[in-house]
């Protein structure tokens, strides 16, 4: 017998049965069956997804310039370290990338300028205050600065630059205290963003 002769056979032998189900209800069941198969796994594989990339994205610090930085954002030219008590800690080895630099504090929420090329961005206007004021924003240590956001006055943003020509380079290539220098600038979009 060769396969022609036993399709017929099988084709013979069923063709007086016929269903009460319609086909169309048949084909329905069947898609349910499955896809209560797939649900589980689905919401399983979601579930991992979502958490594996909530475990990237917390992980993995973003870029400088890209967005809010969770702890720390260390380059070769400054480190940048948010406290837990809400102080922003800048550390400049070297007066290079002010951008990034700029983008990074800003992430943080704290409206800046930077500067590496002399005081003060053309669009910006000072903000007139007293040095007690001032030294409650910023300190200046060696190469670190402290930022306290919360002492900035209201509509006052700091203004970060150095001040050229002050032979600002130590042998170990870190800046010393005198060449960096911080003030207040009027907050508006086209200063500190």
């Amino acid at each position: 017998m060769n396969d022609d002769e036993l399709s017929t056979a099988v084709r013979e032998s069923v063709a007086g049965i016929h269903s009460a189900t319609p086909v169309t209800q048949i084909i329905s069941r069947g898609h349910r069956v499955r896809a209560r198969r797939w649900a589980p796994g689905v919401a399983g594989a979601v579930t991992v997804a979502a958490g594996a990339a909530l475990a990237v994205t917390t992980l993995i610090p973003a870029s400088p310039a890209a967005a809010s930085h969770p702890g720390t954002a260390r380059l070769a030219a400054w480190t940048v370290a948010k406290e837990s008590n809400g102080d922003i800690n800048v550390t400049i080895n070297q007066l290079k990338d002010p951008a990034g630099l700029q983008a990074t504090l800003r992430a943080d929420g704290l409206p800046v300028i930077v500067n590496f090329s002399g005081p003060m961005f053309g669009g910006c206007q000072p903000y007139n205050t007293s040095t007690k004021t001032l030294g409650a924003v910023a300190q200046i240590r060696d190469n670190d600065l402290v930022i306290d956001p919360a002492a900035l006055p209201a509509g006052a943003g700091l203004d970060i630059f150095d001040q050229p020509g002050a032979g600002y380079r130590s042998p170990g290539g870190r800046l010393t205290g005198g060449p960096l220098a911080i003030g207040l600038v009027h907050v508006s979009q086209r200063c500190t963003g």
